[in-house]
């Protein structure tokens, strides 16, 4: 493997001239440049982005701080992360995933005493979320992937949570739905003021007293056999029930199962939509399930750009970015007189 030196030697100049063509502190020529570049591409020669942050003071590498806890990551999570490597990738930055809980300040003391990232992405905020005055008084830069209430002065990018679940309201309404049930994450998920389901929470009662709709809310851990459990005691009590929102990725299969194993076909008796969802989550169950998908590739290119814009001194505002999800209809979903007329005598 080529070394800093074999680099200096083939082109012809010092170790320190190879350096700051590197890290970009001082100054050298086009030519000397142009020889160091075409040596490291002849040598295969990658930098080391832990040397080189010593050399320049930055280290080019930006952290994406994630809460697993209870939900864990699943497919969108993954789908971001992935993204957020690729983003930073193509402006010259490395990333790496912090998972740790949201009030674990001793872990995340340790990880900035390193001082091995130039910036941190925050994802799975809460209202009142301690790491944001944490961080800021350590002096990184941050963005939010989400929305901290109490943080009104932070940028951020962020799905619009109410204004998607008014779509599939009005939709589901306007098909003919005046029973919904909406399964949302857990009660501790939702204490714990986390932006996503306490947004839906309050959307969903509001909207449904407003549009005189018949809505209950479950509360269910992300796990499919309590997805399972919740939905088939529903629709015991329920039997009049027509319409299921979920917005829980890891419980969709025990919804279905649950509609199957209570007799309701989907979509001909029952509807379901998934909130917030994304392709890849939608498009593995059967059937595949209508669904809000999260522009969450367009959020997270947004949220890394913005972040390397400030960390490189061309952010000039604060940007703060509000995007709704887009319907993407499947085969889990159908107007009430659609059924109706498939099951007429004779039909």
């Amino acid at each position: 493997m080529a070394t800093i030196r074999d680099v200096a030697q083939k082109a012809g100049v010092s170790v320190s001239t190879v350096s700051y063509a590197i890290s970009g502190d001082r100054p050298i020529s086009a030519e000397k440049k142009a020889l160091i570049e075409k040596a490291m591409k002849e040598l295969d020669y990658k930098p080391n982005a832990i040397a080189r942050g010593l050399a320049s003071k930055r280290s080019r590498i930006i952290a994406i701080l994630f809460t697993p806890e209870e939900r864990g990551l699943g497919l969108s999570e993954i789908s971001l992360i992935t993204c957020a490597a690729q983003a930073a990738s193509e402006k010259g930055y490395h990333l790496v995933m912090w998972a740790m809980k949201t009030h674990d300040l001793d872990e995340l003391r340790q990880l900035v005493r390193h001082e091995l990232v130039d910036g941190v992405i925050l994802m799975e905020v809460r209202n009142n979320d301690p790491r944001i005055p944490y961080l800021k008084s350590e002096g990184l830069p941050i963005f939010l992937f989400g929305r901290d209430d109490s943080a009104t002065e932070e940028s951020f990018v962020d799905t619009d949570f109410s204004v998607t679940m008014y779509q599939s309201i009005a939709r589901l309404s306007g098909q003919g739905h005046r029973k919904i049930c909406f399964v949302n994450q857990s009660e501790e998920t939702l204490r714990s003021g986390y932006g996503p389901v306490l947004r839906a929470h309050t959307a969903f009662e509001t909207i449904c007293r407003d549009l005189r709709l018949e809505g209950t809310e479950l509360l269910c851990p992300s796990d499919p056999l309590a997805g399972y459990w919740k939905a088939s005691e529903y629709l015991k009590k329920n039997a009049d029930a027509t319409a299921f929102i979920v917005m829980n990725d890891k419980v969709l299969s025990g919804v279905i199962k649950a509609c199957a194993d209570n007799g309701k076909d989907i979509p001909q008796d029952v509807s379901i939509e998934a909130l917030a969802s994304s392709e890849a989550a939608a498009t593995m169950l059967i059937p595949s399930i209508t669904a809000w998908e999260m522009e969450g590739d367009k959020l997270m290119e947004l949220a890394v750009g913005q972040l390397i814009a400030r960390l490189e001194g061309t952010y000039f505002e604060v940007p703060r970015r509000l995007i709704p999800c887009t319907l993407v209809e499947r085969s889990s979903s159908a107007p009430l007189h659609a059924r109706s007329e498939h099951t007429l005598p004779g039909r």
